[in-house]
């Protein structure tokens, strides 16, 4: 409820005043009342009421001095003036000090203030609504804290003095649905907004906030202002989606027992990945999905985590980041995983392409193919030619022709590439690269690496990520 102080030296005529309207079906409730102008300030200072309805002439302190010393205090208060006949040259004197309205006692009816009210309740609103977007930043922050993408946000809330002011009698409900790439409705959400003073929504990462003011109901404990819990509140709305994440009607508690532990799953799903093994990249991110769901990850760490391989990935296929506007756009735990493994196969498909460069030979062809597919085992020229059914002399002769290399020098060539990548986009060691690329000794990888790049694997590594 807006609030309203009467301030009115004859107690008859503020009893009648107060008795004049149901303030609350209205909106508004009378917060307090005062007999002469130096108590209306101290309730003013005390209460900061949306509406003062003063008497302007009173002994001591009058109505125009008390409007004038609430200015000075900062306190933005509504004034709506009341005069008798004779003091019109007053009521000027209170419209030029800020006044709302004056009124006159003698004529004063419940529709005559109803209609000044409007006008105020209008104007109140319209501030309310300006104070709103001005939080719009501090949303921003606080989203990327919960994300884990930008500091804590307490500290914030010392520039956002004036809007503290105007939503501290106000409480806030905070509802949030998993929408996709586009916000929800009010409708979706299941918000009615005329239950609402302001309703404001807020959609990234696949969805959407509403943060819905209200004034608190009579005989609500005031539990401190709703801004300084929004952060607690706002995590706390988020997780309770999770049971819409993962398809079940509660958020899944943690099971005990998980087999493997989500980083080795994923070490597994990048060296499947390097292999280029389709079948054993979707294996391992099934795992990686079951164990987050097992460790109740919320829908936020979920959509993180699957950022971070993606990005990894995508570094180890040679292209450009993806864009993650899918990933946090997914509103279930099936729907971001059936995106991964779409996501892995394309980029093997791309890893594929690039590191063949084909010819127009179909034989030729078909054992580069053979070679990308299969680099870590160990590779003779007899199988490949078994492979494509012609004798070893011919596939030597027609691969050179086609290529430039021999087929053992082109095996070997697509080998030090690929450990090239494992050097910059792996934490494997040198002697385990030399293992994951098809070189059975160490020492002859090492040697190979410096006669065809120039130096060792080891400064390579360094170098490259200096």
């Amino acid at each position: 409820m807006w609030t309203i102080l009467l301030v009115e030296d004859e107690g008859f005529v503020r009893e009648a005043i107060r008795e004049l309207l149901d303030w609350e079906s209205h909106g508004y409730c009378v917060a307090g009342e005062a007999g002469n102008g130096e108590e209306a300030l101290a309730a003013i200072l005390e209460l900061k009421p949306d509406v003062v309805i003063a008497d302007i002439v009173m002994p001591g302190m009058d109505g125009i001095e008390l409007l004038k010393e609430t200015r000075k205090a900062g306190i933005r208060s509504r004034f709506i003036m009341l005069t008798a006949m004779n003091h019109f040259d007053y009521a000027r004197d209170a419209l030029q000090y800020g006044a709302s309205n004056y009124l006159l006692k003698l004529s004063l009816n419940d529709d005559v203030l109803l209609e000044s009210l409007g006008r105020i309740k209008e104007e109140l609103l319209a501030e309310l609504r300006g104070a709103g977007e001005a939080l719009y930043p501090f949303y921003h922050r606080i989203w990327a804290a919960i994300q884990g993408t930008g500091a804590a946000v307490q500290a914030d809330l010392a520039e956002l003095t004036s809007s503290m002011e105007k939503f501290r009698n106000l409480s806030l409900d905070i509802v949030v649905v998993l929408s996709g790439g586009v916000p929800a409705s009010l409708d979706q959400a299941g918000i009615r907004q005329e239950g609402y003073l302001l309703v404001q929504s807020f959609h990234d990462a696949g969805q959407t906030t509403f943060f819905c003011w209200k004034f608190r109901k009579k005989g609500d404990s005031a539990e401190g202002n709703s801004l300084v819990r929004l952060p607690d509140d706002w995590l706390q709305a988020v997780n309770r989606l999770n049971g819409d994440w993962y398809g079940q009607e509660a958020y899944p508690a943690a099971r005990e027992g998980v087999s493997t532990p989500i980083e080795e799953l994923e070490v597994e799903l990048i060296r499947s990945f390097e292999e280029q093994n389709e079948a054993k990249c979707a294996e391992a991110a099934a795992q990686i999905w079951e164990g987050m769901k097992a460790s109740s990850l919320s829908h936020v760490e979920v959509k993180k985590r699957a950022t971070h391989l993606l990005h990894i990935l995508t570094m180890l296929a040679g292209r450009k980041t993806e864009d993650e506007t899918e990933v946090y756009s997914a509103v279930s735990h099936e729907s971001l995983l059936a995106h991964m493994l779409q996501a892995i196969r394309e980029l093997i498909r791309h890893k594929r392409e690039e590191d063949i460069s084909y010819t127009d030979h179909p034989e030729v062809n078909r054992v580069i193919q053979y070679m990308a597919e299969h680099y870590k085992e160990n590779i003779k020229v007899t199988d490949l030619a078994r492979l494509v059914a012609i004798n070893v002399d011919y596939l030597s002769t027609v691969f050179g022709k086609k290529t430039g290399l021999t087929p053992i020098a082109y095996l070997r060539n697509l080998r030090i590439e690929q450990a090239k990548r494992l050097l910059l986009h792996s934490k494997l060691s040198v002697e385990e690269i030399a293992s994951q690329t098809g070189f059975t000794d160490d020492a002859y990888f090492i040697k190979t690496f410096k006669r065809l790049v120039g130096q060792t694997p080891s400064s390579f590594r360094r170098e490259k990520k200096d």
